[in-house]
């Protein structure tokens, strides 16, 4: 069992693979609770059962650290190139609320026809290979058990090679995958006829073992250049493959539909989207739904991404999604940062959650929506219809029917065309002769089994799927392009203790830089990497750029590589706060009562931190036994130290959360000024505490202290207590 403290080793995942088997197959749900669970004084109809450790929402430190799980599983796609970071980055995903991993293959691994062996480095994806497969879920293995829930892994079965690779997933415990045979024709030019073939062994597999399947109709939404208009093409898209997909075998249970809310703003986003969500979903409401997010639309700036897919997630608890898939908010602009696949997991469970049984509180207005579904249904059917009136599938394809720009029936005559003749792995589909046997388990249509066996495969004693010993493992094949090398500085690293940042692998040196530069567009970004050069960093590159307007200035953000590593042990860890017991506390309040005044100072009307600190319902010190007087908000200076005085308080408890021209230093020094001008510094603890407030900043300003955000009332507390007694022994000899 991994220890929370424990980090990840790959070498050790790496040991013995040969031997691994997966310990289990198919498709985990996530199990739910019962509508009105109760979590910490909270309702939730819409949640699952909680993680055995995990790391909650930013917020979360306000409600005891609840971590409520949504009901739908969430999606995390992790694909850097290189598997071995790629599982650390799983890792933290799955404490973060993911329970679907996907890996997007590495580029040009469609049109391979056959499979990958070893561990080679990947651009835009990772290598799907027999040793990485072992090796993720391997990984993952050790990942259920420490957060304590079914993690599924998810890769691509389509390409020149989809049945071998359907084969190879089924060995190897690979839970999900995308398989469609529409994505090889359209996107990846193979030939229609054999991908169709292909299709049909490969889902025959994936059935056999329970493995979820998902469609690549969103692929339309992706490609075309008015995404809205390819909605009826989507519609249609999904009804093929899952006509398909059940005559093959599958069960309806198990095919999901990738559905994405096709458009975004400035266009009318929400109805557009709704309706066809709402379409979608009646038509097909028999089968799963894959929430995915929107790409299409998505460019370099983060906090945009984030917008348009929380409304993509209001659109998923609105209608249904089985699973909620995430995008990261960076994929517009690099291949994505580790912090960005945490995000945009927290903006799914953050949306999913706030919305918790939503449908009970608003209903949909049914005259409004109802004829614009019949229409959509209508343009569908009718290009359905149109499909078989020019003799099928593949003629429609022939003839560019399919991401056309215009909406059906409308036609622009961009769509793409495929030769039924044509494409990658033509003219090989051969019929098989009537004495065909493959001694082989869960093989797709005809094979002439011999007379007298129970099942094909007996006379080989069972296949790959039954015998894992029959398996051929393949370590490696290129000795300078595997993960063995590429561990090396990860392995030498931490035997020297060094660390460095990192955005995608193990100590790669990247930073970000945030800049706004009073100046047009050209220069501000000739400014930043001028900057970025005189600051030491290397490769810089501009990533994204906010005009905020033409000549008064420019937001950027520059990410460039740092130089250098750090030594682990040189570092001086900031200290920790050194707590009482609150038993100790009350003991000695009882000896030793103690008064507080408190307020915010200044023009300040924020009072909520203040009253956190103070008030018993919040932990604060009231709950120690502490009597305070609260003055409110927007107090003077003086009248601190007035109250104090007029009170008798033992100390003073500053809040101060504006800082503009740093009116706080200066708050800060008039009360420390004013307390030694009346006399009283010496009898009086004067505390500050705020969002910007340092302990070294506040000490500066002649407070005995200060606090800062996460503050809790034992924090002060204590602090004051240890002071008391402090100056208790300075003045009496007894604390």
């Amino acid at each position: 069992m991994l220890l929370p403290n424990e980090k990840l080793r790959v070498e050790e995942i790496l040991k013995d693979l040969e031997k691994y088997s997966p310990r289990r197959k198919g498709w985990a749900w996530r199990k739910q609770l019962p509508a009105g669970t109760r979590v910490d004084g909270f309702t939730y109809n819409q949640i699952s059962e909680p993680l055995k450790n995990g790391i909650g929402l930013p917020a979360a430190h306000y409600f005891e650290n609840i971590d409520p799980q949504p009901d739908p599983v969430i999606t995390s796609e992790i694909a850097s190139g290189r598997f071995e970071d790629d599982i650390r980055r799983m890792r933290m995903a799955a404490w973060h609320g993911a329970d679907h991993i996907m890996v997007i293959r590495t580029l040009g691994q469609s049109h391979i026809d056959g499979l990958i062996e070893g561990t080679p480095e990947g651009i835009g994806g990772i290598p799907i290979t027999r040793k990485q497969l072992r090796a993720t879920r391997k990984a993952l293995d050790i990942i259920e058990d420490e957060v304590g829930r079914p993690i599924n892994f998810h890769s691509y079965v389509s390409g020149v090679a989809g049945p071998e690779i359907a084969v190879l997933f089924a060995e190897e415990g690979v839970n999900g995958a995308h398989q469609d045979p529409q994505y090889n024709v359209l996107y990846r030019g193979i030939n229609p006829i054999r991908s169709f073939v292909d299709a049909a062994v490969a889902k025959k597999i994936m059935a056999s073992v329970d493995m979820l399947q998902i469609d690549g109709a969103h692929n339309a939404n992706a490609s075309s250049k008015s995404a809205w208009k390819v909605m009826p093409e989507l519609l249609v898209q999904h009804a093929i493959n899952c006509a398909f997909s059940i005559r093959v075998g599958m069960k309806k249970d198990l095919i999901a539909l990738s559905t994405v809310p096709p458009v975004t703003a400035p266009a009318p986003e929400f109805r557009l989207n709704f309706i066809y969500a709402l379409t979608l979903r009646e038509l097909f409401k028999e089968y799963r739904f894959r929430a995915q997010m929107n790409t299409r639309y998505i460019e370099s700036d983060l906090l945009d991404a984030t917008r348009i897919h929380v409304l993509d997630t209001l659109i998923s608890r609105l209608t249904k999604a089985d699973i909620q898939s995430t995008i990261t908010p960076d994929e517009g602009r690099n291949v994505p940062w580790h912090i960005n696949s945490i995000r945009g997991i927290e903006t799914a469970k953050h949306t999913l959650l706030a919305l918790d049984g939503i449908k009970d509180l608003v209903k949909v207005n049914e005259e409004a929506v109802r004829p614009q579904i019949r229409e959509m249904k209508m343009r569908a059917i009718l290009m359905m219809e149109e499909i078989i009136e020019s003799g099928g599938y593949f003629e429609a394809v022939e003839q560019g029917f399919f991401v056309d720009n215009g909406q059906y029936p409308e036609r622009n005559g961009d769509g793409i065309a495929r030769m039924k003749e044509g494409g990658i792995g033509a003219g090989t589909v051969v019929a098989r002769e009537d004495d065909y046997y493959a001694p082989v388990c869960e093989h797709f249509g005809y094979n002439n089994i011999p007379e007298g066996l129970n099942r094909p495969d007996e006379p080989i004693g069972m296949c790959t799927l039954e015998d894992r010993s029959k398996i051929k493992y393949i370590d490696e094949l290129d000795e300078s392009d595997n993960v063995n090398l590429r561990i090396t500085t990860q392995l030498e690293d931490r035997k020297a203790g060094l660390i460095g940042p990192e955005v995608e692998w193990w100590s790669d040196g990247w930073v970000q830089l945030d800049l706004t530069i009073p100046d047009d567009l050209d220069h501000a970004e000739a400014a930043a990497l001028e900057i970025a050069r005189r600051m030491g960093l290397q490769e810089a590159t501009v990533i994204s750029k906010t005009v905020l307007h033409p000549v008064e200035g420019t937001y950027l953000e520059l990410k460039a590589r740092v130089p250098f590593k750090i030594e682990r042990e040189s570092l001086e860890l900031p200290k920790k706060p050194d707590l009482l017991e609150p038993e100790e506390i009350n003991g000695y309040l009882k000896e030793v009562p103690m008064k507080v005044v408190a307020g915010t100072v200044g023009n300040d009307e924020h009072s909520v931190g203040i009253r956190e600190i103070l008030d018993i319902k919040h932990g604060g010190i009231e709950k120690y036994g502490f009597k305070y007087t609260y003055l409110g908000t927007s107090v003077n200076p003086e009248k601190f130290i007035d109250a104090a005085i007029e009170t008798g308080a033992d100390a003073i408890l500053v809040s101060t959360i504006i800082t503009h021209n740093d009116v706080h230093i200066d708050n800060m020094k008039k009360i420390s000024e004013l307390s030694i001008e009346k006399g009283v510094r010496d009898k009086l603890i004067l505390v500050s505490g705020g969002t910007q407030i340092t302990n070294e900043l506040a000490v500066e300003c002649g407070m005995d202290a200060g606090f800062g955000r996460g503050t809790k009332g034992i924090h002060v507390a204590s602090f004051l207590v240890k002071k008391k007694r402090e100056m208790r022994k300075a003045d009496t000899g007894v604390s």
